[in-house]
């Protein structure tokens, strides 16, 4: 997701002053810092906050959506820290595929997160995104009003960029394989995955296609190894924009994708290779037999 250079747009309006600590969709009356990162972890997951061809409008009525549904609800039982979640979804860049939070400091030195249209529109600031993983001005500034991660200035004192950090950006690491009916920390499907994520990688849920894609071109993927020490040559392609026949879903139970568990019905799989030496992705496989045709890989993003 390396959305920096990207021709300018319009800056959106919207601007939030950033509490003291950074980095966190809290308040005082919603503190669960953990369990609220695991809700919205899952619900930009789910609504495909990077996914190609998202705006912000369609993927803040899904936020919505999502935020009533059982797994979200037995996270964050308490309405008003769902509805704060939807607050801090709301103020991000999710959809936004130019976008960028402005990170700066005010004359109280207080600092002052925005969201502008490309980073170019980040005059007196630095443009923090989702090549860290930073969406929301919530959690995108650090107290200095910097990024919540490395920053570096090259040329004009005024002009800085974003570079990553030497360690992984995007993904952190990848579970172990397995078939296209994932079975997780005792749970099916895409919610057992996010919950093996979360308890191998703090912060993490599992990588959609999309975010697979921009682990490779971060250079994430590179002698990748799983939570068993196993060298991964391959990933499911998990992609919520999918038809659902493509992404394993249990078209006889449960009606949820990457819990099939038969070979008589027309559901199949999504998957792609792995160059683990180069870190590079082959070609998209579709019509993989979920539970037949081999093993693969869920990588853990943030």
């Amino acid at each position: 997701m390396r959305w920096f250079m990207i021709a300018a747009l319009v800056t959106v309006s919207f601007r939030a002053t950033v509490p003291p600590a950074f980095g966190a969709c809290v308040n005082t009356k919603c503190s669960d810092t953990a369990s609220i990162e695991k809700a919205r972890q899952m619900i930009q997951s789910t609504c495909g906050c990077t996914r190609s061809g998202q705006v912000h409008g369609k993927y803040e009525t899904c936020v919505k959506k999502t935020l009533k549904l059982a797994d979200i609800t037995a996270i964050i039982p308490q309405k008003p820290c769902r509805n704060l979640i939807k607050k801090c979804e709301s103020a991000s860049i999710c959809g936004k595929p130019n976008g960028a939070v402005c990170c700066s400091l005010n004359k109280h030195n207080q600092v002052k997160a925005s969201i502008v249209g490309s980073a170019s529109k980040c005059k007196k600031g630095s443009p923090c995104g989702a090549l860290l993983g930073l969406y929301s001005t919530f959690d995108a500034c650090s107290t200095d009003g910097t990024c919540a991660g490395p920053t570096t200035t090259t040329g004009a004192p005024t002009t800085t960029t974003t570079t990553p950090p030497r360690s992984r950006v995007i993904l952190k690491g990848a579970l172990t394989s397995t078939v296209g009916r994932f079975n997780y920390n005792a749970m099916l499907g895409i919610p057992g995955a996010n919950a093996a994520c979360g308890t191998n990688f703090a912060g993490t849920h599992a990588c959609t296609y999309q975010e697979l894609q921009n682990a490779a071109a971060a250079g994430d993927l590179t002698g990748l190894k799983d939570t068993g020490n196993n060298t991964v040559t391959s990933f499911w392609a998990i992609d919520p924009s999918a038809p659902a026949l493509q992404q394993c879903i249990d078209d006889v139970n449960s009606q949820l994708n990457w819990e099939y568990a038969t070979a008589h019905t027309m559901s199949r799989g999504e998957k792609v290779n792995l160059d683990n030496a180069a870190g590079t992705l082959g070609p998209l496989q579709m019509g993989v037999q979920c539970n037949i045709s081999g093993s693969a890989w869920v990588g853990c993003c943030q």
